[in-house]
């Protein structure tokens, strides 16, 4: 399912925008700015999102239209295949629904490095119009610099433990000549961070869904990059703020912060983890009821098990070498797309 599954009525059934009826509905085309690229979209299972902006400026009416296409399928294709579509607007075009407003400029570029995602940039103008007074909201109109414009930041602390190391970096056990190991332990890193930026749109139900998920794919945002599996994503949420644009009109947008956990071992293999199996008491036997051992003078001690809850080693001091693990999948693993920037 899309991650613009929820955008009520700015959705059509493929995703496109449009009126969505009710606002729950999204089986009608009401309002959809290019019906014949919807179409295509339908046809080539691609999922679009439109959002739009507009500004009364000292040359008249602008309105920025930005369209997502998000095939979402992690193949990859050139912009080009996308800007030269047919069903595009091209340059001079009429805005699709005010009369006299032409298309100045049309761009297409990856959306945060995916592949599968693009962000189509369509700008109208319509400097014939002149407005007397007033002004309407916008960002980074005329080249102004806005929170918008804020790149996207991780400030990082470290988290060190210490892990007890089993060989030396020639590979050589670090143990007697007993085989008796040395307590030598060495200092393992993992990185938490915290994920600052700005964008225009979030919906505050998103925060729910993003929360203990891993990235499925290579997560590519600002100057960061990151291999598939090694970012744990424990939450995002986004604060509304305002700021004043040139015009001196307020524009609202989102500061948002994200906490992530970086595990460049990965954290897991498609979201599973292996846990060894391990007790506190063991059976004797398959027929056995009884609970061993009787005894616990020694402290609860973890007995390596085997697949019936026996032990797992001839010696109950000793772990056994061929241990067996239980797996459980505790990740859900998402193509990371909660940044809108």
């Amino acid at each position: 399912m899309s991650d613009f599954e929820s955008y009520g009525g700015l959705t059509s059934q493929t995703g496109s925008v449009g009126g969505g009826g009710d606002g729950n509905r999204h089986d009608d085309d009401r309002g959809i700015f290019f019906p014949e690229f919807d179409e295509w979209a339908r046809v080539n299972k691609a999922i679009l999102k439109t959002t739009t902006r507009a500004k009364i400026g000292k040359d008249g009416i602008e309105e920025q239209i930005t369209i997502d296409i998000d095939f979402n399928d992690g193949a990859w294709r050139p912009s080009s295949t996308i800007i030269a579509n047919a069903e595009l607007p091209k340059k001079g075009d009429t805005h699709p629904t005010i009369s006299g407003c032409t298309l100045d400029t049309l761009s297409i570029t990856n959306f945060n490095n995916q592949p599968d995602h693009f962000r189509c940039t369509l700008n109208y103008k319509y400097p014939q119009v002149q407005i007397d007074g007033g002004g309407g909201g916008g960002s980074g109109g005329n080249g102004e610099v806005t929170p918008l414009d804020e790149p996207f930041l991780i400030n990082f602390t470290p988290q060190i433990s210490n892990q007890l190391l089993a060989k030396d970096l020639d590979n050589k056990p670090i143990q007697n000549v007993n085989g008796e190991p040395y307590e030598w332990f060495t200092t393992k890193v993992r990185l938490d961070g915290v994920c600052t930026w700005n964008q225009f749109n979030w919906d505050q139900e998103d925060s729910e869904k993003w929360t203990n998920v891993i990235n499925k794919d290579t997560w590519e945002v600002g100057d960061y990059k990151f291999a598939s599996e090694t970012v744990l994503l424990n939450y995002v949420v986004g604060n509304l703020r305002f700021y004043t644009d040139s015009d001196g009109q307020r524009v609202k947008y989102y500061e948002m912060t994200a906490g992530i956990s970086v595990n460049n071992e990965k954290w897991s293999t498609e979201g599973k983890i292996d846990i060894r199996s391990q007790g506190s008491f063991y059976y004797a036997d398959l027929a056995s009821t009884t609970k061993l051992p009787r005894d616990y003078s020694a402290g609860r001690i973890k007995y390596d098990l085997d697949a019936f809850g026996g032990l797992a080693s001839q010696d109950i001091n000793e772990p056994t070498t061929t241990p067996t693990f239980d797996t459980f999948r505790v990740y859900e693993l998402k193509k990371f797309s909660f940044v809108d920037i």
